[in-house]
């Protein structure tokens, strides 16, 4: 299969997608595959748009695409903040004839025994795998019964959506660190990757995340970026304070 670079959740910040596709060049991967949500939240969805479509042999529909393309369908409870930056990028992309450039992006990929999503293996588009829930707890046994269920033809499942990176496997959650960044992955194994975020990265990182993977390692990367200058332009359009203050943090 060669080497793969897996990215997701760009979310219209064009420093932190160069930045990461300048290292992806530098490690001279074969392809690059995008889990979704390239717009949304960010300054720059034209031109984010535009440079995943040119650099990535795999585009996916993320639930931002979708309520950007669906104003009159309610596909996932958005928050006033989320719901706000979808009608911002909406009006960006509708002034810039790019809308039906989304129009056939699919939700789901499968490539052998490795499948790609935005969300889940059970919904592809709009579900979270969560190491955790917010009231603290673990949410193993949910992934642990995905895992079983879900995974009948394929058994790696890539997704996006929920900007932490980590992997769920039988076992348990391994999160990457500064140490430890690099996984061997059995042949027989069955795991969620969850790569990270590129543009909005809320695991207290700000660097920007994504992943390669080669067959039988997987190695999570992450990259800085100058966040200040997106940050800026998030001022600049008058978006919310939140969606600047936040890139510095990765929260």
């Amino acid at each position: 299969m060669g080497t793969i670079a897996v990215i997701s959740d760009v979310h219209g910040n064009l420093e932190a997608l160069e930045a990461v596709l300048a290292r992806i060049d530098a490690l001279q991967v074969d392809a690059i595959y995008s889990l979704g949500d390239v717009v949304g939240y960010g300054p720059d969805p034209e031109a984010c748009l535009a440079l995943t479509a040119d650099r990535c042999r795999l585009r996916l529909m993320g639930n931002h695409e979708y309520g950007v393309l669906h104003a009159d369908q309610s596909l996932t409870d958005f928050n006033a903040l989320a719901q706000g930056s979808v009608d911002w990028t909406r009006e960006r992309l509708r002034r810039a004839g790019l809308l039906e450039s989304m129009a056939g992006l699919k939700s789901s990929h499968r490539e052998g025994p490795l499948l790609f999503v935005h969300g889940s293996a059970r919904n592809s588009l709009d579900e979270y795998i969560l190491e955790s829930d917010r009231q603290g707890y673990s949410n193993f046994d949910l992934i642990l019964t995905s895992l079983e269920r879900d995974f009948t033809d394929f058994r790696i499942c890539f997704v996006g959506h929920n900007h932490k990176p980590f992997l769920a496997t039988r076992e348990g959650f391994l999160h990457p660190h500064e140490g430890c960044h690099e996984f061997q992955v059995p042949e027989d194994e069955t795991l969620y990757v969850s790569v990270g975020s590129v543009g909005q990265p809320r695991d207290r990182d700000p660097r920007a995340c994504f992943v390669t993977f080669d067959g039988s390692t997987l190695a999570y990367h992450r990259v800085d970026y100058p966040f200040e200058i997106t940050a800026g332009k998030i001022g600049a359009h008058g978006l919310p304070a939140i969606l600047a203050d936040r890139l510095a943090v990765g929260r």
